[in-house]
């Protein structure tokens, strides 16, 4: 009875939300719910039948034990979600420790208890969530650049490895978020679009959780959105800027670059290649030889880190091929690459036909660019980094099919009819 209940709950929230803001699409806005919500389980499907590891599994029984502490003492639990003061016999029994993980516990927990720690409803919520804001970030996109409603809804809303890294209890649902929510926030800014008080809440709200579960990906996508929105709104006042925007760009962002170093213990300078190599070398250490990226002689030195990062972009953009393939998950993300590799081939013929939008293309080539580097040389393990690339590739996907000669000439091929 509980289940149903919250089902119906799930199915009014959508319902409200199309009739305010889906009815111009409505077949794209039903069939991605519908797509959210079976991924969303799928993914603790696989997670329980396939995958060795078993984070989401783990954070659901983490959750459900600080539930039941809560429900014997509210106040204490209270306190905890947001203190992380609570009884040394609280974190006996839980089996994640670290910050991040207790982040999305917490959250977790509010679900688990609602829903009498049921997986499955826990998993339609989050799977909820993510789909509100990959609609928030379409529906600004389709506003925003012409004609764009089929690329918009491949990157954002149906390409499937990112709908299935984001649907689940895990953390890259709720961090992906936020980034969708800060993505959608700075291009309303950006295109005079009227922002409304909630939106400037969810921006602030999407950059503390993509921070707390993610740092890594808020802090650069926010270095590369400050930075541009510096140079979009002083670009006409100063000449010196309008003539020399790249340029500019570069400098405001090393310079912001700088002051983000600061914000994070493995950020800083002294710590951030002994980081790198770290996570590098735990990975190499579980995972096998055949599902690796292999690096020339990388150690903790910059001349090392810039040696191979093109290797390291390579491989995280387009790894592993199909003949890499050795299982069906890592066969299913070898075929998406291929498609990568098709989209990203037809797109080099078109990229002067988006000049109007090269300022944006720039900060958005360099979030993908660097963030993928680094998730590629700390996280060597093809398999992971399928995982963990959620955080830049619908962007990729977005850059590389938007006006894509390809899909302009199948979809008038196959006559593509109107959303």
């Amino acid at each position: 009875m509980i289940s149903v209940i919250h089902i119906l709950i799930i199915l009014v929230t959508a319902w409200v939300v199309y009739k305010k803001y889906g009815m111009e699409y409505p077949r794209i806005f039903w069939l991605v719910f519908l797509f959210k919500m079976v991924m969303g389980s799928s993914l603790g499907l696989i997670y329980l039948y396939y995958y060795t590891a078993n984070d989401t599994w783990f954070f659901f029984q983490d959750a459900g034990t600080l539930a039941e502490f809560g429900k014997g003492d509210i106040a204490a639990y209270l306190n905890f979600l947001f203190t992380d003061q609570a009884p040394d016999l609280l974190f006996v029994q839980l089996i994640n420790s670290q910050e991040r993980s207790l982040f999305l516990i917490k959250i977790l927990s509010v679900f688990s208890w609602v829903s009498n720690h049921n997986y499955w409803v826990c998993a339609a919520y989050f799977s909820l969530i993510s789909f509100l804001a990959s609609w928030y970030l379409f529906s600004i996109v389709v506003r925003s650049f012409e004609n764009s409603w089929m690329s918009a809804s491949l990157a954002f809303l149906f390409f499937p490895s990112i709908v299935f890294w984001s649907s689940g209890l895990i953390k890259e649902t709720l961090a992906l978020t936020g980034i969708y929510f800060l993505a959608g926030f700075v291009l309303k800014m950006t295109r005079q679009q009227k922002l409304v008080w909630f939106e400037w809440v969810l921006a602030l709200a999407g950059f503390w959780v993509a921070w707390t579960l993610k740092y890594y990906w808020a802090a650069l996508f926010g270095a590369v959105s400050v930075t541009y929105l510096i140079v979009f709104f002083t670009e006409k006042k100063y000449a010196l800027i309008q003539n020399h925007k790249i340029i500019g760009w570069l400098v405001i962002f090393v310079f912001l670059c700088g002051a983000a170093s600061l914000s994070h213990p493995n950020f800083y300078l002294s710590r951030f290649l002994e980081v790198l190599i770290t996570n590098h070398n735990d990975f190499v250490m579980i995972s096998e030889d055949h599902g690796l990226i292999h690096f020339y002689d990388f150690h903790a030195d910059w001349g090392s880190v810039i040696l191979n990062s093109p290797w390291a972009l390579f491989s995280g953009l387009l790894r592993p091929f199909v003949w890499e393939a050795t299982g069906l998950m890592s066969l299913l993300a070898s075929v998406e690459n291929l498609v990568i590799v098709i989209l990203l081939t037809a797109a080099l013929s078109s990229a002067g036909k988006i000049s109007s939008h090269r300022l944006l293309l720039f900060s958005v080539v360099v979030y993908i660019i660097i963030l993928c580097i680094f998730l590629a040389l700390s996280t060597p393990n093809l398999g992971t980094l399928s995982r963990y690339r959620v955080g830049f590739l619908p962007f990729l996907i977005f850059i590389i099919s938007y006006r894509n000669p390809l899909l302009d000439y199948l979809s008038d091929r196959i006559r593509v009819p109107q959303p």
